[in-house]
């Protein structure tokens, strides 16, 4: 088993079920969401939040503690916007070679990128949060990617979304880290969290944890068979890093 897909399974089995379950467990993005019907055969996925936490940001934030919101905000918002183009470039190169089966996984997972990318807009808008100046660079690339890697094969556009959702898995994980000591701080007398860091910490929780099942989708689907694996993934992976730290600033 490869160190990539051993990290997504343990990643997976930490934070509970797969998105094949989601219906029956609550999910924090859905509080950004107009209420749905629910009865118990079918109970609703929305968890209870106060009005302050989806529509007010923190007043009393230090300059720094500012910053790094913004600043998880606009790469998250970027990513998906890129994430979201690289699967409309794999759909269209699908399309193109008739592969339906290819393209209604692809479809899957781009529906979830929607709603990912969704929910970071309203969280951009609430926080006040300066978005990514690069957007039609993002979208040019990223299409580019999603395009070109479909139409080598499906094992090549599973590995791009295997490069990809693995950065993107790691990266959650590090901003998780870095919102600790304003969800937990260490002085005693420091009153609770603003409510609406608690959601967003359990919202970039959610978006790992479904960035993870499409990093074990797509090495389902082949993506370690595609003709230059390795040096195909640590291309990506490393643009993904490069992109990364160039919205963190820009």
């Amino acid at each position: 088993m490869s160190s990539i897909l051993s990290r997504s399974l343990t990643s997976s089995a930490r934070a509970g079920p797969s998105r094949l379950f989601t219906h029956t467990r609550t999910l924090a993005s859905h509080a950004y969401l107009p209420p749905s019907p629910s009865s118990s055969s079918s109970p609703s996925t929305t968890p209870v939040v106060s009005a302050e936490a989806t529509t007010t940001t923190p007043p009393d934030l230090t300059p720094e503690q500012r910053t790094l919101i913004d600043s998880i905000i606009r790469v998250d918002q970027a990513g998906e916007l890129g994430a979201n183009w690289i699967y409309r470039g794999q759909k269209w190169a699908m399309d193109v070679k008739g592969d339906k089966e290819t393209g209604k996984q692809v479809e899957e997972m781009w529906e979830n990128e929607r709603h990912h990318l969704t929910i970071l807009s309203h969280l951009q808008t609430q926080h006040r949060a300066r978005p990514t100046m690069l957007y039609p660079l993002w979208q040019a690339m990223a299409f580019g990617l999603g395009a070109s890697t479909g139409l080598m094969s499906k094992e090549a556009a599973m590995a791009c979304t295997e490069a990809v959702e693995t950065v993107i898995g790691e990266h959650y994980d590090d901003q998780l880290k870095a919102l600790q000591p304003l969800l937990n701080p260490s002085d005693p007398t420091s009153p609770a969290p603003h409510p609406s860091l608690p959601l967003m910490a359990k919202i970039l929780e959610e978006f790992r944890d479904d960035e993870l099942e499409h990093l074990d989708t797509a090495v389902e689907e082949g993506a370690q068979k595609a003709p230059g694996h390795s040096l195909l993934s640590a291309i990506i992976g490393a643009g993904c890093k490069v992109a990364i730290k160039v919205c963190e600033k820009v």
